[in-house]
């Protein structure tokens, strides 16, 4: 689908106008969304209907008449034929009656050139009559009547006009028989063409429904605010009424052209208000969820609303309360039932109080026992271990059930136990071997840095005493790194939360590295907005992170490509997105690459402990944060994401 093309500016707002469409070049308007290419298809779609019914209608009578193997002579003898028959009855019941004037006055508004009524035994003449324009070579017909005219049989001679000149049912069939005569075969050419040109028109109509000038995507129309069950029941009704109206009532045609147009009014009318109705459905399903705007849907949601209320009702009941108005309810319509099928009305009080006095007790006390079970699950459910539940009195399943429960409380009692006793070891072994590691270890560091600075002759001596001593450093740093690791996963670290401008923050950690990464050939490309997006974290913590991702870009981005950094806001989050081409083939996964000692470069050339990512991730989680990695071939892509302060 086309859109406007703005200079400079291809955006288009959804379901709004566009800034600056009066500037729009006309041309470049999709047809869908013209009005008045619509309203062609539209009326080519009414047309083409009416013009491939007319020709349906005319192929069958054509069938039906057989005039493909029929002189049309013939065929206007035979439908003459039987127009005269009802002709020649009434001109009957007039003679007979001695009504000869008003037989006279029938045959004079009628194609009637001649009519001889005459005694079939003695051939006497009974009556006649002659139309005062004469026709050369009418069309003869001849009627034998028999019946209980005065007990003898009549022969009724009857002409008709060969060119009628009254409008009467003569002079129409005789014009719709020389229609169908000259269209007999064209006739279905131009059904064929109707046909198609109306199926085309209809799909571009149903394409171009509920576009608009000025909008991309489909704008709801003020037909669609109807409900559609409602629509349907208008639509029906209307077309109940029109074929009711043209159908049932007294119309007599008597020209080919009265009747065209009363099947082309009729079917104009009942062809505009299908399509309305059609094009308001692909309006409804364009936009979706079409059923929601029907009554039948609001009775049934109200309902299941009403089906919710009663049940959150029922639940908010205790246990105790809920099970007594079932019985009662239970209870209620068993005496309902039973006062209809007994008759011994005394027996059957007596059965239906003993039956729920019975049924009430049973049902009270599963009530009661399950309340006392309830209570024991929620409270091992909510952390409370030391709840005990008394199964004293309490019998069968239900005094197995509430064992079971003590038992899962003292088992989980332990188990938590265990688990937080494993956690405080991990925790002391990691900061007492490191605290004992770092000990010497900064003996060394210092010994080995005094060493580097005394004079010395031997150039082998210093070449190794600076590896000693970068390594030394190398070695405190993981050490400093396990620590914290250790610290940000157990949740041991402080955090003092204040709002922080993301802004300023991502900026500084960008200057510090600014050097590095120029050094590594990196172009930094950073996108952020003008306004400040404040976040509610604790500063240290979060450049620690910032720290961390940017110093992983240093060491694994691929030389001589660029490096993206961008802050933007995503509803009521802030969006903190890294991404770098890594230098090597990233063949771990990134929740391998979330793991501690993990590095993306598995043959370990690079400087690092694989602990950075580790780090940033569980600072950003004590932070209400969420750190995200993707990895897409050779791009590397880190999204933090943090709750917004307005």
């Amino acid at each position: 689908m086309k859109l406007f093309n703005i200079i400079g500016n291809k955006d288009i707002l959804k379901n709004k106008r566009v800034f600056g469409q009066e500037n729009y070049d006309k041309n470049h308007i999709s047809l869908t969304h013209r009005i008045p290419a619509k309203v062609a298809a539209f009326i080519l779609v009414v047309i083409m209907v009416n013009v491939t019914l007319l020709c349906g209608i005319g192929i069958t009578v054509m069938i039906q008449q057989d005039m493909y193997s029929t002189p049309k002579e013939n065929t206007i003898h035979n439908t003459y034929d039987s127009i005269a028959c009802n002709d020649i009855s009434e001109i009957l019941h007039y003679v007979k009656n001695d009504y000869w004037g008003l037989a006279e006055h029938y045959c004079s508004n009628k194609n009637i050139n001649s009519v001889y009524i005459t005694d079939s035994e003695s051939k006497k003449l009974i009556w006649k009559y002659t139309s005062k324009t004469m026709q050369e070579n009418p069309v003869k017909l001849e009627f034998l009547y028999m019946g209980d005219f005065e007990d003898y049989y009549v022969d009724v001679n009857m002409t008709i006009f060969s060119e009628p000149v009254i409008h009467d049912d003569y002079m129409l069939a005789n014009n719709v028989i020389n229609f169908l005569y000259s269209m007999l075969y064209w006739i279905y050419v131009i059904a064929v063409l109707a046909f198609i040109c109306g199926a085309v028109s209809f799909v571009f109509l149903m394409c171009a429904s509920g576009h608009k000038k000025g909008y991309s995507e489909v704008k709801a129309g003020w037909g669609t605010k109807i409900p559609f069950d409602l629509l349907i029941i208008i639509f029906a009704i209307f077309l109940y009424n029109v074929i009711k109206f043209f159908f049932f009532g007294n119309f007599y045609l008597t020209k080919t052209i009265h009747i065209i147009l009363f099947v082309t009014i009729i079917t104009t009318i009942i062809t505009t208000a299908f399509l309305g109705w059609l094009m308001s459905f692909v309006v409804r399903i364009k936009l979706g969820e079409w059923w929601k705007n029907t009554i039948i849907y609001r009775i049934l949601r109200l309902l299941w609303r009403g089906v919710k209320w009663g049940f959150s009702l029922l639940s908010n009941i205790p246990i105790v309360w809920k099970s007594a108005l079932i019985v009662a309810g239970i209870s209620f319509a068993e005496l309902i039932l039973m006062v209809f099928s007994w008759n011994d009305y005394g027996s059957m009080i007596k059965l239906w109080l003993s039956t729920t006095i019975i049924l009430g007790i049973a049902v009270l006390y599963s009530a009661f026992v399950l309340k006392k079970l309830q209570k024991g699950g929620e409270a091992l459910a909510n952390g409370d271990l030391s709840h005990h539940i008394d199964t004293s009195k309490l019998h069968g399943n239900f005094k197995k059930h509430g064992e079971s429960l003590n038992n899962i409380a003292a088992g989980m009692s332990i188990a938590v136990e265990e688990r937080l006793k494993s956690e405080r070891f991990k925790t002391e072994l990691i900061t007492n071997v490191s605290h004992d590691i770092k000990t010497p270890l900064t003996s060394i560091i210092n010994y080995t840095d005094l060493i580097t600075k005394e004079p010395c002759y031997n150039e082998k001596i210093t070449e190794y005493s600076q590896v000693l001593l970068r390594q030394s450093e190398r070695l405190k740093r993981l050490i400093d790194d396990l620590v914290e690791a250790s610290k940000a996963s157990t949740g041991n670290i402080e955090i003092l939360f204040a709002p922080c401008e993301a802004n300023i923050l991502l900026t500084q950690a960008v200057g510090e590295y600014e050097d590095k990464l120029q050094s590594k050939n990196l172009e930094l490309i950073t996108n952020q907005p003008e306004n400040p997006i404040m976040i509610m974290a604790d500063g240290r913590r979060l450049w620690r992170v910032f720290d961390n991702l940017i110093n992983n870009i240093c060491k694994y981005a691929q030389s001589s490509t660029r490096v993206y950094l961008s802050l933007e806001t995503q509803g009521d989050e802030a969006v903190i997105t890294f991404k770098n081409t890594s230098h090597a083939p990233l063949n771990v996964s990134a929740e391998e690459l979330m793991e501690r000692f993990v590095r993306g470069d598995s043959s370990r050339h690079t400087e690092g402990s694989g602990l950075g990512l580790s780090i940033a991730k569980s600072l950003t989680e004590l932070q209400n944060g969420i750190l995200k990695i993707s990895i897409d071939g050779d791009l590397f892509k880190v999204t933090l994401r943090f709750p917004v302060i307005k």
